[in-house]
């Protein structure tokens, strides 16, 4: 069984197959990815989802790609909630997938979580083929790191240049990155950077507390700075997109 330091408990992903297909954040990010997809070719192979979580990326990724999708993630619980297409259990620094077999790695909010993120993405590198297509999310911003980062146990939060720099180290050309979901920085900084913190105690549930109004006014928020996103232009964000491509 591999193992690894300290990862999300079994509670972390039961929240997370409640709300993933249905919350308003998850919904955006989807739609963010499989836009950004659309405007890259991908060559043919397979589609790879590294921590997939409880599965919920993986059949956007085959509609975005018209590819077979093998999500692998570390947590045997997680992919008990994976349903949707083929998953196994895997370390990302060691796929089980032979040298240049995928047209496309997708890894949505996972390589904040590894020890060695270079180490991470080399991995991926190893099994795409050339000019196959990588697409990373990641957090933004050290300065916010918070009891959801220690909760979810994350190692690191990045700006677009330090996240840049891993990708290229890893062997990958950088073809487009953007921040996004910009709306959420402000509430963000109070609740984590000021005396407010102290008011607020952030949970797993959180993000399934949302008001139908304010779900739809952050849905709302979501779609307007789409756009921007997909032509790398939101300056900052809550969020970083990267999408890259092995020679």
């Amino acid at each position: 069984m591999p193992d690894r330091g300290f990862q999300p408990d079994a509670a972390y992903f039961d929240t997370m197959a409640r709300h993933a297909r249905t919350h308003w954040w998850y919904q955006g990010r989807r739609a963010l990815v499989k836009e950004t997809l659309l405007r890259h070719g991908i060559p043919d192979g397979r589609a790879l989802d590294v921590g997939c979580g409880t599965g919920d990326n993986m059949q956007m990724l085959a509609d975005a790609t018209g590819l077979a999708v093998l999500g692998t993630d570390l947590s045997v619980h997680a992919l008990h909630h994976a349903t949707r297409g083929r998953a196994v259990i895997a370390l990302a620094e060691e796929l089980p997938v032979p040298e240049e077999t995928c047209g496309l790695v997708a890894s949505m909010d996972v390589v904040e979580h590894l020890d060695d993120d270079v180490a991470g993405l080399r991995e991926y590198h190893r099994v795409l083929m050339p000019r196959g297509v990588l697409l990373l999310t990641v957090p933004s911003y050290q300065w916010l790191w918070g009891e959801h980062d220690v909760r979810a146990a994350h190692r690191r939060r990045y700006r677009v240049g330090s996240l840049r720099a891993a990708v290229e180290r890893a062997g990958f050309e950088v073809l487009h990155t953007s921040y996004y979901n910009s709306f959420l920085v402000p509430a963000a900084a109070m609740l984590r950077r000021t005396p407010l913190r102290r008011l607020v105690h952030e949970t797993d549930e959180e993000v399934g507390n949302t008001s139908p109004l304010v779900s739809k006014i952050m849905t709302g928020l979501s779609r307007a700075e789409r756009p921007l996103a997909l032509r790398g232009r939101v300056p900052f964000g809550l969020s970083i997109l990267l999408v890259g491509r092995r020679d």
